[in-house]
């Protein structure tokens, strides 16, 4: 069902595209966007002390895919964080190479998130401060330690 739906997305969200950029300057490869949920894995070699992390994709669609995917010009297929070159080690580089820290597979998740999840607390905190009305909801906070984020071993 998953499958299917993630198809019929692809497919209507490329047919959009195609309007608006032309037709066949567009690939279905490039477009297919997963939805629902994708569970986030140390590397193979990695023992974990702590379970996976499910990871919410679709709960993010409100922030360009370039927030997360810094690196993706836009046309290219996107990749993974663990892919060879980015945040590939599965070894603590901070004190080996200090400038290497970025490629440490824990380091980069726990950055990009947690800050951006602290980000939006503060914020949020700022407004409820201003004693401004607001005409919606704050943005829902992300989880900010580790047992919400991973699941129990």
């Amino acid at each position: 069902m998953k499958k299917n739906f993630s198809r019929v997305f692809c497919a209507v969200l490329m047919v959009a595209l195609m309007g608006v950029v032309g037709a066949g300057q567009v690939s279905s490869e490039e477009l297919c966007i997963p939805l629902g949920t994708i569970t986030l894995s140390p590397p193979e070699d990695v023992e974990s002390k702590r379970g996976d992390v499910e990871f919410p994709h679709d709960a993010h669609f409100n922030y360009s895919c370039k927030e997360c995917h810094h690196t993706w010009e836009g046309s290219d297929k996107i990749s993974g964080c663990s892919v060879s070159g980015c945040h590939d080690s599965s070894v603590p580089l901070l004190v080996t190479e200090p400038d290497k820290a970025y490629r440490y597979y824990k380091n980069a998740y726990h950055d990009m998130c947690i800050n951006c999840h602290k980000e939006i607390q503060g914020s949020n905190e700022k407004l409820e401060f201003s004693r401004k009305s607001l005409d919606k909801p704050l943005p829902k906070t992300g989880p900010m330690g580790c047992v919400q984020c991973h699941a129990k071993k």
